[in-house]
C-alpha cells in the first residue's frame, strides 16, 4: 500500500511536463535577419539536441532546500558521447558525501541498466531513464540497504536532461578525457602539435582559437554565397493635376510624392562564431561531425598562411617530412605531398587540392612504411638505417640512434649510388635525360628512398669483382673493408693491390680461400652484419696516472683481455699533455732514428699514434750516440712534450710487433 501511495503521484507528475528542445547557445535566441553560424554549416541530424523532463515539485515558499546534480556519460555504438543529468532538490534534509556517493552509484546503475536497447536520441534516452528511475524509486523501501534517504520525502527529482551528442564546454584548466578527445581531433586536423595529454593549457586554447577563426571564414563563405539583396523599390510619384479653367497656371510645378517612411537598412550578415578559445558544445559537434569542412581552397607552391601550416603539421605527424611547419609552401612541402599522394594512390601533383586534403586529414590517412628521417632525428628507425648503411658499405658510423653528420653523409653516399643506378636504367632504356632522375642527393632519408633501400630488390651484395675493377661497387667494397679495419687506403673506386691485399686478409680471417678476388662467397660474408673486424696482434693502452703502457692480446673470444707486456713510460708534462682518447688512424712504425729539430735531440723507433704524437725511445744527444741519462731517470713520470717515451727495448718491441692502425687508447 505504501508503494501505491508513492507511484500514483509520480505518474501524474511525469505526465504533467515533458519538453524537448533543440540545442542552442544561450545568447543565440534572437529573432532577426539570416545569420551565419555553425548550424548553417552542419546537418541538423548532427547538431546536439537536449530533451528535458521537468517535474513541478510545488514547494512551499519557506522550504529549506539544497540542489544537487549527477551526470552520467555514455558512448553510443557509433562512438557518439551521450549524457544524462539528474537534478535534485533536497527538501529539509542534509546528505553527507558518503551518502551522496551511494546515491550516485545507484543512479549510475539506473542509467546503465536503462539504455541497453534504447535508440540514441535525446527524447528516447530521457524517457527511458525517467521511467527506469520512477520504477526503481517506487520499489525502494525505508529499510533498503545503503539508501536510508530514499524512503523519505526529502530527496526530490526536479529534472532529467538527456543530450545527444554531448560535448561539455571546454576551456582553460578543464582537464580530462573530453579535453584529450578534443586534442586528438585538433592534432589530426593540424591545429595542434605535440601529444594529447588531456590538459587544456595555452597551446590547446591557441589551437581552438585558430579553429574558431577558420570556422568564421567558413561562415563568411556562406555569407558570400548568398544571392544579392533585392533592391528597395523607388516610390511612384503622384501626377500633377490638370490646370482648371479661369485659374492662373503655375509654372514648373514639381512632381508631388506621397509621403513614404524611410526603410530601415537591413544589417549585413556577419560570422557568428566568437574567437575566445572556448570549445563550446556546438563548436565540438561540428568539429567531430562528418560535415566538418577540412579545407576552403587548394594550396600550391608559393602559398602561405595557417592553412599551409596545417597541411605541413599533418604531413609531419604522418611521417612524410621532418621540416617544421612554418606556413610557407615550398619545395619540401610539395615533395612531401607527392610522397603522400603516392601512398594514397593519387596523382602525384604536389598540390594540396580538396581531394588530397580530405585524404590527408582523414583519421585513416595513409602513412608510409618508413617515416622520413633527417638531421636531428633519433630513435630505433635511425638505428635501423645506420646499421644497414654500415653493413652495406655506405657509412663508417656507430649505430647510436642519432641522425648526425655521419649518418647524413652516409645517406648522401646511398643517394649518389641509387642515382647512378637510376641513370644506368634510363640509359639502358634509351633515355639519357637527367631531368627524369628522381633521387635527390640531400642527405634526407625520405620514405621512398627507405622503401627502396630496405627492399629485397636492392643490390645488398654487389656483383663479383677482382683486380682491375672500378666504379661505385668498388667504393662500397673499400668503405666496408675500411670500416672492418682491413683497408686504409683512399676510397678511389680502383680495385688495386691494396684492395686485393685487404680482401686476402679478410678471407684469411673468415677461413675462406685466400685469392684476393671478391667472389660471391666473399662478398656475402663481407656485407653481412656478422663480418669480423681485422685482428691486430695487440691493443695498446696508455695510463697517464700509472705512467705505464699495457699491451693486450686477443683471447679465445677475440676480445683484447690478455695482458702480455707492461712498459714504464713518460707521458707529456702538464704544460704539454699527451692527448687522451682512442686512436687508430696512425701510420704506425716510422723511422728507426727520429730527429727532434725543436729540441735538437734524437730518439729511436718512432711509432706514430696520431699526427706527430708518437711512441719513441728515451732521448739521445746525437744519432748513434749515448742516451741522455735524465730521460732514462724520468721514466715513470710526466716528462715529455706530448709523446710517449719508453725504454729502448720497449720502444723497439712496439715498433716491431704492432702494425699500422693498431688501436691505442690513452686515458
Amino acid at each position: 500500500m505504501k508503494q501505491f501511495k508513492f507511484i500514483l503521484p509520480m505518474l501524474l507528475v511525469i505526465a504533467l511536463v515533458l519538453s524537448t528542445t533543440a540545442f542552442t547557445r544561450a545568447e543565440d535566441t534572437r529573432e532577426g535577419p539570416w545569420q551565419a553560424d555553425i548550424l548553417k554549416l552542419m546537418s541538423e541530424d548532427n547538431a546536439p539536441k537536449s530533451t528535458s523532463i521537468h517535474y513541478d515539485l510545488s514547494l512551499s515558499e519557506d522550504a529549506q532546500i539544497e540542489r544537487r546534480s549527477y551526470s552520467q556519460e555514455l558512448v553510443s555504438s557509433k562512438g557518439d558521447v551521450l549524457n544524462v543529468e539528474f537534478r535534485f532538490v533536497l527538501n529539509g534534509i542534509t546528505m553527507g558525501e558518503g551518502q551522496w556517493t551511494t546515491v550516485e552509484e545507484w543512479l549510475k546503475g539506473i542509467v546503465l541498466g536503462a539504455v541497453q536497447n534504447v535508440r540514441a536520441d535525446s527524447e528516447s534516452l530521457a524517457n527511458v531513464v525517467a521511467e527506469s528511475y520512477r520504477a526503481r524509486r517506487a520499489a525502494a523501501t525505508p529499510g533498503e540497504t545503503g539508501l536510508p534517504a530514499w524512503a523519505s520525502e526529502g530527496l526530490l527529482l526536479e529534472d532529467v536532461v538527456a543530450t545527444v551528442p554531448y560535448y561539455p564546454e571546454l576551456t582553460l584548466d578543464v582537464n580530462g578525457s573530453a579535453t584529450q578527445r578534443l586534442q586528438e581531433r585538433l592534432i589530426q586536423l593540424g591545429y595542434l602539435e605535440g601529444r594529447a595529454d588531456g590538459f587544456y593549457g595555452a597551446n590547446t586554447r591557441a589551437a581552438v582559437m585558430e579553429l574558431e577563426e577558420y570556422v568564421r571564414e567558413l561562415e563568411q563563405d556562406a555569407i558570400d554565397a548568398l544571392p544579392p539583396p533585392t533592391p528597395t523599390p523607388t516610390p511612384t510619384p503622384i501626377p500633377t493635376p490638370e490646370p482648371v479653367e479661369n485659374t492662373i497656371a503655375l509654372a514648373a510645378v514639381a512632381p508631388v510624392y506621397a509621403p513614404q517612411p524611410t526603410p530601415e537598412p537591413t544589417p549585413a550578415p556577419t560570422p557568428y562564431t566568437v574567437v575566445d578559445g572556448v570549445a563550446d558544445g556546438l563548436l565540438q559537434a561540428y568539429l567531430f561531425s562528418d560535415d566538418f569542412q577540412v579545407c576552403r581552397t587548394d594550396l600550391k607552391s608559393g602559398d602561405s598562411g595557417s592553412a599551409v601550416k596545417r597541411v605541413q603539421s599533418r604531413l609531419n605527424r604522418l611521417g612524410y617530412t621532418t621540416d617544421p611547419a612554418d606556413g610557407e609552401f615550398g619545395g619540401g612541402t610539395a615533395r612531401a605531398l607527392r610522397v603522400f599522394q603516392y601512398y594514397s594512390g593519387m596523382d602525384e601533383t604536389g598540390i594540396a587540392d580538396a581531394a588530397t586534403q580530405n585524404r590527408l586529414f582523414a583519421a585513416d590517412a595513409a602513412q608510409p612504411d618508413n617515416a622520413m628521417l633527417s638531421l636531428g632525428s633519433s630513435g630505433e628507425a635511425v638505428s635501423k638505417l645506420q646499421k644497414r648503411l654500415r653493413v652495406l658499405g655506405f657509412a663508417s658510423i656507430a649505430v647510436d640512434g642519432g641522425y648526425g653528420a655521419g649518418t647524413q653523409a652516409g645517406v648522401e653516399n646511398l643517394q649518389r649510388y641509387m642515382r647512378e643506378l637510376e641513370s644506368d636504367a634510363l640509359a639502358a632504356s634509351g633515355t639519357a635525360d637527367e631531368g627524369q632522375l628522381t633521387v635527390e642527393v640531400n642527405g634526407v632519408a625520405d620514405p621512398l628512398l627507405l622503401d627502396d633501400f630496405y627492399a629485397d630488390s636492392f643490390p645488398a651484395i654487389p656483383a663479383d669483382m677482382e683486380s682491375g675493377a672500378s666504379g661505385r661497387d668498388v667504393v662500397r667494397l673499400q668503405r666496408r673493408l675500411s670500416m672492418l679495419e682491413y683497408y686504409y687506403g683512399d676510397l678511389d673506386g680502383q680495385y688495386g693491390a691494396g684492395t686485393a691485399q685487404a680482401i686476402t686478409a679478410f678471407q684469411r680471417r673468415h677461413g675462406l680461400t685466400e685469392t684476393g678476388v671478391c667472389d660471391h662467397v666473399t662478398l656475402a660474408a663481407l656485407f653481412d652484419e656478422n663480418a669480423k673486424k681485422a685482428m691486430k696482434p695487440y691493443v695498446l693502452k696508455v695510463s697517464i696516472d700509472d705512467q705505464r703502457v699495457y699491451a693486450y692480446a686477443p683471447d679465445a673470444n677475440g676480445d683484447y683481455t690478455d695482458l702480455v707486456r707492461t712498459m714504464k713510460c713518460s707521458t707529456g708534462r702538464n704544460s704539454s699533455p699527451t692527448p687522451t682518447g682512442t686512436f687508430q688512424d696512425g701510420t704506425g712504425p716510422g723511422a728507426r732514428w727520429h730527429y727532434f729539430t725543436k729540441f735538437n735531440c734524437w730518439a729511436q723507433y718512432a711509432y706514430y699514434i696520431q699526427g706527430d704524437i708518437m711512441f719513441h725511445s728515451v732521448l739521445y744527444g746525437s744519432r748513434n750516440g749515448r742516451v741522455t741519462q735524465s730521460s732514462v731517470n724520468h721514466l715513470g713520470s710526466k716528462a715529455s712534450h706530448g709523446c710517449v717515451r719508453l725504454s729502448v727495448e720497449d720502444a723497439k718491441w712496439i715498433w716491431t710487433n704492432c702494425p699500422a692502425h693498431t688501436k691505442v687508447i690513452v686515458y
